[in-house]
């Protein structure tokens, strides 16, 4: 199999679990007695993980290697995922939540570098941009998939509304174990760094930390805080606005898997169109033109007064929103090297779901004193303001398009 396909077969995998749990995510908790600030209240503790591990994982998948670490990074998601299964209040989806955030910050690099990497080696970078956007259609796809499952599930499950959302869960254990199976077989080890591991990882992660300070990277991962305030709300809200338009949580979140499917569907092939681009076009201005389409759907859903403009205005983000991610971690490839890799992509997941996490409490908070609305557009200004400073951010020497060789 070519590395694309080992890739993307590893990515299809990962993702697909995530979106078999999409459309319960945040209803499941609601469902078990919680309210909103106390998911968003849970939710943070996966930032706070996030923040302390991120960046030494980073360094880990710099240093220890990016196979050993997204093996692990599949165990931890399944035990994330199993102490879902069991939490009946706002410390057990916490201490879930928590253990989710170990999950995210192992996986938020290890594999992605895995393929710059590889592609770096046999000369082509070039391609990373437009590969990461194909990878961006793998990843809509499989958790349209995924999503569309639970759909179905929920549909015509015969359990109570309690047992049913947990259903995905378990689905989604049985896959990651999958995907930690098939990554042993498709990812080959790379030879140990010289030196002992404890002195690899520590140069690892001083190097990336040094890296903070760097204009380009800085601007790039301020932008992220504030980005993630607005995907944060994309998440949350969709499903509660649903709930609250359909007035049944259980029908909300059958309808929630077919609209998730759809959008993460568009996602797809709205990465696919990215994929394109990107070989004519620089990736800062993309990333800022989808950056802004995405706010503008977050601001459409924020003023929708029914289901058809909620839905429209979700699937609006939804188009652009893998597409901006693997546009914007092309501007980060573009701005480090392949020993610091791993921690750069860290360090831009962390500013992400940190952000996320706080952003989850505040916008919580907010629609628990006015409405879902308000959070969904306050979102919709994050996103406005991250277009900006994306645009304002420190040009890279490989900010420019290299034209393709014509082997290729």
């Amino acid at each position: 199999m070519s590395l694309a396909g080992r890739f993307l077969t590893l990515l299809g995998l990962r993702w697909f679990a995530t979106g078999l749990i999409i459309p319960v995510a945040t209803l499941l908790p609601l469902e078990r007695g919680l309210s909103l600030a106390e998911l968003g209240v849970a939710m943070a503790a996966q930032g706070v993980v996030v923040l302390l591990l991120e960046v030494p994982s980073g360094a880990l998948t710099d240093s220890w290697g990016r196979r050993p670490v997204f093996l692990l990074s599949a165990l931890v998601a399944a035990a994330g995922y199993t102490l879902t299964l069991t939490a009946g209040s706002t410390l057990a989806f916490a201490l879930a939540w928590a253990v989710s955030g170990a999950f995210r910050a192992l996986d938020s690099g290890a594999l992605e570098a895995w393929f710059v990497d590889a592609e770096n080696a046999r000369g082509a970078a070039h391609e990373v941009p437009s590969g990461l956007a194909r990878a961006g259609s793998v990843i809509s796809g499989a958790i349209a998939t995924g999503a569309l499952l639970t759909a179905g599930l929920l549909a015509v499950a015969p359990w109570s509304t309690g047992t049913t959302l947990a259903v995905p869960f378990v689905l989604a254990i049985v896959v990651v174990l999958v995907q930690g199976v098939v990554a042993a077989v498709l990812m080959e080890a790379a030879p140990p760094r010289a030196g002992s591991t404890g002195a690899v990882w520590a140069s690892a992660l001083r190097g990336g930390v040094s890296l903070v300070t760097r204009p380009g990277l800085r601007g790039l991962a301020a932008a992220m805080v504030v980005a993630a305030v607005g995907v944060v709300a994309l998440e949350t809200f969709m499903p509660v606005r649903l709930a609250e338009l359909s007035g049944d949580r259980a029908e909300a979140a059958a309808r929630m898997g077919v609209v998730a499917a759809a959008a993460w569907g568009l996602a797809a092939l709205g990465s696919a169109i990215a994929a394109r681009v990107l070989r004519r076009c620089a990736p800062r201005p993309v990333a800022v033109v989808l950056v802004t389409i995405e706010g503008l759907g977050l601001l459409a859903m924020s003023l929708a007064a029914g289901p058809e403009l909620l839905v429209a205005g979700y699937w609006l983000g939804y188009l652009v929103h893998t597409g901006f991610g693997s546009t914007y971690n092309a501007l980060v490839h573009a701005r480090v090297d392949d020993a610091h890799r791993g921690t750069a992509l860290s360090i831009t997941s962390m500013a992400f779901l940190g952000s996320a996490s706080l952003g989850g409490v505040l916008l919580g908070l907010l629609a628990e004193h006015t409405s879902p609305s308000s959070g969904l557009l306050a979102g919709a200004v994050a996103m406005a303001l991250a277009a900006v400073m994306i645009a304002a951010s420190t040009r890279s020497s490989r900010d420019v398009v290299a034209p393709t060789p014509r082997s290729a």
